[in-house]
């Protein structure tokens, strides 16, 4: 699996997009409890702008040069990977211009956040419909859209709201848990839906090599397994921390939850590009 360049940017940047309209979604309620949005989100918004330039980095090494990322821009219009570099650019941009203005006026623009975010969820389908344009079979399916706008809804709630731990009053947090567990269980729910049509519709169909996306993973399936427990591992241990009766979070098992996603999602994105292979 030559991809891992790939796999970097296909996680960080939707990753950071969740994040993004995680703290859109919870800007109002956290400044009507009284306490400053800016003080709550400035570490969560160095940080996802982190991710988004890491993303970035993968994107540049798969290039092979920086500068060839100009020449494919040419094409915005008229092709996936050019419209793709164009919002990834977009969201990267917007990334640290929110990030950076708050830093600067020490005030949070909940609506720099959403629109930076919106940009993001163009920049997820833009990253799709690369793979779903292809002949490969496995990647030529609705399966691709749901697994990368899964990524958003599964690793984005919960980097924020691990990020927030520090700083909100123990009710709060727990309150924000509670939403990220909600949101995490969508984001879980489509990349299950998205794999029973995988399973469903590719049989029938043939990759260039003449063997079907479900063979070509026959040989990982202990993978395939590992990557589920995780998923179930990660939304068990968050599903506790939401609903169990403490009077306080313990925000190391936040940030447990968030590196079980982040394992089982890297499992996720290797075996994708295993059907590439």
């Amino acid at each position: 699996m030559h991809e891992w360049a790939l796999l970097i940017l296909t996680i960080c940047v939707p990753a950071a997009i969740g994040g993004f309209l995680f703290l859109a979604l919870l800007h109002k309620k956290i400044a009507s409890s009284g306490q400053d949005p800016f003080n709550v989100m400035k570490l969560p918004l160095l940080v996802l702008a982190g991710f988004s330039i890491i993303g970035l980095f993968g994107a540049f090494f798969h290039l092979g040069k920086p500068t060839h990322a100009f020449y494919t821009i040419l094409g915005f219009g008229r092709s996936w990977m050019s419209n793709e570099i164009v919002f990834t650019g977009a969201f990267i941009g917007l990334a640290f211009i929110t990030a950076g203005l708050a830093i600067l006026q020490k005030k949070t623009n909940r609506l720099l956040m959403l629109v930076t975010g919106l940009v993001g969820l163009m920049d997820v389908f833009c990253m799709a419909s690369i793979y779903t344009a292809t002949r490969i079979n496995g990647w030529e399916n609705i399966n691709t859209y749901l697994v990368l706008y899964g990524v958003v809804f599964t690793l984005g709630p919960v980097l924020a709201a691990s990020l927030m731990s520090t700083t909100l009053h123990p009710e709060m947090f727990k309150n924000i848990v509670k939403r990220a567990f909600a949101i995490t269980i969508f984001g879980i729910g489509i990349q299950v839906i998205g794999t029973a049509i995988l399973a469903v519709s590719t049989p029938a169909m043939q990759l260039i090599s003449g063997t079907t996306a479900v063979a070509s993973l026959s040989a990982y399936g202990e993978m395939i397994a590992i990557r589920w427990a995780l998923e179930v591992a990660g939304l068990a241990l968050l599903g506790f921390l939401a609903m169990a009766s403490l009077k306080k979070v313990n925000d190391f098992l936040v940030y447990a939850a968030f590196a079980i996603f982040l394992i089982a999602e890297v499992m996720s994105r290797y075996l994708f590009y295993v059907m590439g292979a």
